[in-house]
């Protein structure tokens, strides 16, 4: 019975992870399936007997029990429960990966990241069926860029997160640091196509954080895999010209080069930005500003779960921000977005899970671990994480899996170099 609901978990598993960026909505049928085979199997009931004694648990779960215990101090309170169904995530991922510890099969890891780089190739077909058919109908480039390109899925910036941590994970493979398939010599030609795919997908959805970070990340990757001499130079010289490439053609087409000037004025200029601006970095620095004006009011338990939109948009108006007054312009700051919500304790909350992520990475050395928490660092200053079902999902999955199962993504010494 145990060999046979192993076998149903790690098939969710890798169901979930492979459903993250093609449809995220179908995850949840998943996740209950998940936790039920977890209950299912008896000798998990021993863990979680211990699970309060446990400090990671207690760690990650504590964002969740902030949302809860913010309910009573909100005054919209239907609003208050659709955030708390959001962030279920929070209390369910911890709980499915402890009993994930029990499973006995083998390739767990190979298979859970493989499908997740299967997912984002397949965003991308239906992405691609889509904007080629409107390019012949219309005769227009901007069909393959931004929201036009990922409409049909999503929106350009969440299918961006799942792109850019995919190309991690096949760049920590190919410097042996991450598994991942299982044929490794007949399947590395493979990887580097994927890696250029990936790439030009990632330019594609334009945006500018995600964008940055891969830059930044394959300039540190060159240079360490070249110093601990990971790779030949004749691999290492073609793939970042190759990269430079790709990244002169994309910064060159007229939107993506618009919205970085755009970036670079805005954030150059932010004390005097105009705050009836409706340009996407103006609006994030409006937000910001009003964000961290409301946490000054709201220091010790914030405005409460179901109320920072309204909060917000009261702000906005009474102090005349016009811009993100119209759009109704969230903090676009997880930090931030949780001091205004549950005060400097919910914002210290957030900040222990990454705490404990970084003590895992330091402990373990683990690579993978390293690049996610740099990566989670950057969204949370520019997304609202916990806001949206593509971040909280998306980040629940990945941490608790590190957390619980930190060895997992690691490829031992013995087998790093062939």
């Amino acid at each position: 019975m145990k060999q046979i609901l192993d076998k149903i978990e790690l098939f969710l598993l890798c169901f979930t992870v492979f459903a993250i960026p093609v449809h995220i909505k179908v995850t949840s049928v998943a996740i209950a399936l998940l936790l039920l085979v977890a209950f299912l199997k008896k000798e998990n009931y021993k863990e979680f007997a211990k699970l309060y004694k446990n400090p990671a648990f207690i760690i990650l779960i504590i964002p969740y029990l902030m949302f809860f215990l913010g309910m009573l101090n909100t005054r919209h309170v239907t609003d208050g429960v659709i955030q708390l169904e959001i962030v279920t995530s929070l209390l369910v991922f911890p709980i499915i990966f402890t009993a994930y510890k029990s499973n006995s099969l083998k390739y767990r890891a190979e298979l859970i990241q493989s499908f997740f780089i299967l997912g984002v190739i397949m965003a991308y077909f239906i992405c691609m069926s889509v904007a080629v058919p409107a390019y012949v109908n219309k005769g227009n480039i901007n069909v393959f860029l931004y929201q036009d390109f990922s409409g049909v899925i999503k929106g350009p910036h969440h299918l961006s997160y799942y792109v850019l941590f995919s190309i991690v994970i096949l760049i920590s493979n190919l410097i042996k640091k991450t598994p991942l398939l299982y044929l490794e010599k007949k399947l590395t030609g493979l990887k580097f196509i994927l890696l250029v795919v990936l790439t030009i997908f990632l330019f594609q959805l334009t945006s500018k954080a995600t964008i940055l970070l891969y830059l930044a990340i394959v300039g540190f990757v060159f240079v360490y895999a070249v110093r601990k001499k990971l790779v030949s130079y004749k691999i290492a010289i073609p793939s970042i010209v190759l990269v430079v490439l790709i990244s002169i053609v994309a910064f060159s087409t007229h939107k993506i080069n618009v919205r970085f000037k755009n970036l670079f004025k805005a954030v150059e200029h932010r004390e005097q930005v105009d705050l009836k601006s409706q340009e996407s970095t103006a609006l994030r620095i409006a937000a910001f500003k009003a964000g961290t004006n409301i946490v000054k009011e709201n220091f010790w338990r914030g405005v409460g779960t179901g109320d920072i939109a309204y909060a917000m948009s009261d702000y906005y108006k009474a102090n005349n921000f016009q811009g993100a007054y119209i759009h109704n312009i969230s903090p676009h700051n997880q930090f931030l977005r949780s001091f205004v919500m549950h005060g400097v304790f919910g914002f210290l909350s957030v900040v222990a899970v990454f705490g404990l992520m970084i003590y895992i990475a330091v402990k373990h050395k683990n690579f993978l671990l390293m690049f996610w928490i740099f990566i989670m660092i950057v969204l949370f200053s520019t997304e609202d994480m916990f806001g949206i079902q593509d971040g909280i999902v998306f980040f629940c999955f990945y941490t608790s899996y590190f957390i619980f199962s930190p060895r997992e993504t690691i490829i031992p010494k013995s087998e790093e170099v062939d």
